[in-house]
């Protein structure tokens, strides 16, 4: 069987518990505190952002930055978490609603420190993630990570990615943290259709 269940038998995914959620993994020898990874159930929605901020790390809760805070407030306007999700542990809300979240590398930075090559190392990673875990889409929070995991430019501001897919699943992109209102609402209306059909 080389380590691998026969054909046919359901690998278990363990599903988080509330967090905190953190981990520790090794990096050129030493050993740095991250942010676990929150499986989704099968066919489920799961997000994909760049990289853990220190302040979300200390506070053992995904996106707790600027930027990640309106994430949350985002997913509460499209339905997909409770209108009375606390942001604080709206990670928590995510995985109670059976969507996951990861990051494309887990080594935590103040701001999108990240260089392209480091960025390009996680795709295989994020690779092997989605084969296991066989969400029903992908989303991508940030553009920058879905332009690494295409290795292309993107034309699209947001929603379906044409041409890209992580083992043959679809991939979508949230509307840009600076986007024009009108863009940001049909976008959530989109996630919104998204998710009820991962229902």
């Amino acid at each position: 069987m080389n380590g691998h269940p026969p054909s046919g038998i359901p690998i278990e995914i363990e599903r988080p518990e509330p967090g905190p959620h953190l981990a520790t993994i090794e990096v050129d020898g030493r050993e740095v505190e991250t942010l676990a990874d929150l499986p989704p159930l099968r066919d489920r929605l799961l997000f994909v952002g760049l990289n853990p901020s220190p302040v979300s790390v200390q506070a053992g809760h995904y996106l707790q930055g600027k930027l990640g805070r309106a994430f949350w407030g985002r997913l509460i306007r499209a339905t997909i978490l409770p209108p009375d999700t606390e942001i604080e542990t709206a990670d928590d809300a995510l995985v109670a609603g059976g969507h996951g979240l990861t990051d494309l590398i887990k080594v935590p930075t103040p701001r999108d420190d990240a260089s392209d090559a480091q960025l390009r190392a996680g795709v295989g990673p994020l690779w092997q993630k989605v084969a296991i875990w066989r969400p029903g889409a992908v989303v991508f929070i940030y553009k920058r990570a879905a332009e690494i995991v295409a290795a292309r430019s993107l034309d699209e501001h947001w929603g379906q990615l044409h041409g890209v897919a992580l083992s043959g699943r679809p991939c979508f992109l949230m509307p840009g943290p600076y986007a024009p209102t009108k863009e940001v609402d049909e976008g959530l209306n989109f996630l919104r259709n998204l998710a009820a059909l991962t229902r």
